[in-house]
């Protein structure tokens, strides 16, 4: 792994290479409680896969500095210095769970160079009250706080939740080492993320023309496989496929393929 810290106007912007520094890129968008930090399992596949891996630091994670924004698809102006910084013209792009939107935002927002959208436990569409629809009736008061309420409340339900998460993650290192960092920037990356979640992203899924690729298991417990179907259905050329294994957090396996697939799509 290499880790860079780069600076536009003042602001950091924290990323993390993987795989084979010649290869062709893919930026990777995390989910809401990780950062640029991966697994060294996605470093092998990647350099296998001669994939050039780009983990950004979205704003409020890592190494990134919090900034705010309007709306998912501010994404892809704050991005586009650092895909300047790294040479990178025509890419893929990567979203694991709360980090699927802000691929789809490059997807809309970059058409003549972003190629193709991969998707590991991707957040469905939950703008769109049918897709949100699509989770347990329990889940719709929790959609609007995070809509609704002001930041600092939002900011204080995470960090209140934090000794929690620790807990839950036990299992999975990488999300444990992004915590502390979550926790420095006053957990206000994924405080800021939930709350766009659910507000209009600033383009609608039929914008993105590229081919996308989803995974997602038929027994997530955070995502329903459900809104999972509804939201690739809302793509022009989209490919669901459900991982064997249960959990939210994508297999080794699923990993696995995910990288046979992009080895045999930049043949």
């Amino acid at each position: 792994m290499k880790r860079t810290v780069l600076t536009f106007d003042g602001i950091a912007r924290g990323l993390a290479e993987y795989g084979d520094p010649h290869g062709r890129p893919v930026v990777l968008h995390h989910g809401l409680l990780g950062d640029a930090g991966l697994p060294a399992v996605w470093d092998t596949l990647a350099r296998g896969a001669g994939v050039r891996l780009i983990a950004v630091d979205r704003p409020g994670y890592g190494f990134s500095d919090p900034v705010p924004m309007a709306a998912v698809g501010d994404w892809t102006a704050r991005l586009l210095p650092v895909l300047e910084a790294c040479g990178v013209g025509g890419f893929d792009v990567l979203g694991i769970s709360a980090g699927a939107p802000y691929a789809y935002a490059l997807a809309a927002g970059l058409p003549e160079r972003v190629r193709r959208v991969w998707v590991l436990s991707g957040l469905p569409y939950v703008p769109d009250a049918a897709v949100r629809g699509r989770y347990p009736e329990e889940a719709e008061p929790v959609w609007t706080f995070y809509r609704e309420a002001p930041e600092a409340e939002v900011v204080a339900r995470f960090a209140g939740a934090a000794e929690r998460m620790a807990e839950v993650f036990a299992a999975s290192p990488s999300t444990l080492a992004a915590l502390p960092r979550l926790a420095a920037h006053g957990w206000r990356g994924p405080a800021r993320e939930v709350r766009l979640q659910t507000r209009p992203w600033g383009f609608v899924p039929g914008e993105v023309a590229q081919p996308v690729r989803l995974w997602h298991a038929p027994a997530d417990q955070e995502v329903p496989f459900p809104a999972a179907e509804a939201t690739a259905a809302l793509f022009p050329a989209a490919r669901l496929t459900g991982q064997s294994a249960p959990d939210h957090i994508p297999s080794e396996a699923t990993v696995g393929e995910l990288f046979a697939e992009l080895r045999a799509a930049s043949r």
